[in-house]
């Protein structure tokens, strides 16, 4: 920012032009750097502190994403009886299709949050590099399917490790 604002030779009006986009980069720099000191605050709350410890021990799991998941689910895995049920509030689940004897499965449902689901598959990409038996697990479903679905399989099984660590209370530990 201090290079653009010194040293870049424009005419004026392009300078100005350019100052009033650093000016508004700058803004929202200062922007998300109070909402994320909000946010690890709210971590650090009697209400969110352990469970935030737990999943934060998940590979992928940081900040932004363990928050995500427990002020959207209520902090409380409780709430779902299994691991089917918390994968297809996420929307991590295939579609189904069945007339009669034909059973056919799609592309993850549209149903489930908008906003954890994604989240958990961007958490995805970071926990194949960081867990071996993750970055195993997509490897293998590379080889019959492309990257994009093969993800979403990853995703799933890190929300079902999620889940578990939530449920039992117990520290994620790779294996």
């Amino acid at each position: 920012m201090k290079w653009l604002r010194e040293d870049v030779e424009l005419l004026s009006e392009e300078k100005r032009t350019l100052m009033l986009l650093c000016n508004q980069v700058e803004h929202i720099r200062k922007d998300i750097l109070t909402i994320t000191r909000e946010i690890r605050r709210l971590s650090t709350t009697d209400k969110y502190k352990e469970n935030f410890s737990l999943l934060s021990s998940v590979p992928g799991f940081g900040l932004i994403t363990s928050m995500s998941v427990l002020t959207e689910l209520d902090n409380d895995p409780i709430r779902f009886p299994n691991e089917r049920k918390f994968v297809a509030i996420l929307g991590l689940i295939p579609t189904c299709h069945d007339s009669g004897e034909k059973k056919s499965n799609g592309v993850k449902t549209f149903r489930g949050n908008k906003q954890i689901g994604p989240l958990i598959v961007e958490a995805s990409w970071v926990a194949i590099h960081r867990d071996y038996q993750l970055g195993c697990y997509y490897t293998n479903c590379c080889q019959s399917m492309n990257p994009q679905k093969a993800i979403v399989k990853v995703a799933r099984k890190l929300a079902c490790k999620a889940y578990a660590v939530m449920k039992t209370k117990k520290a994620y530990v790779q294996s």
